[in-house]
């Protein structure tokens, strides 16, 4: 039952992430993304790292797999999208 509660987790962590991040790139609505980003600007990053932890922690298998690579998919979007922000 644990790991089964940590892979909710896991993948509500990635929807959190994720759906700002999508919104804001198709350019249809960007204020869940500032909203997320005004709480603070590495906030997602560490979202998806707890999503990563918890999948890797979480239920085996086929379901550990894709969560951990959606987890990391997400961080690496964000990391690439913060690291813009700074040069800019």
């Amino acid at each position: 039952m644990n790991g089964n509660c940590l892979s909710c987790i896991s993948a509500a962590l990635f929807l959190l992430t994720m759906i700002p991040l999508t919104l804001a790139a198709i350019h249809w609505f960007h204020g869940p993304l500032e909203f997320l980003l005004s709480l603070h600007l590495h906030l997602p990053c560490a979202l998806s790292a707890l999503g990563v932890v918890a999948a890797l922690i979480g239920a085996k298998g086929d379901l550990r797999f894709n969560l951990v690579l959606f987890n990391v998919l997400s961080l690496s979007l964000y990391l690439i999208f913060s690291i813009n922000l700074h040069t800019l």
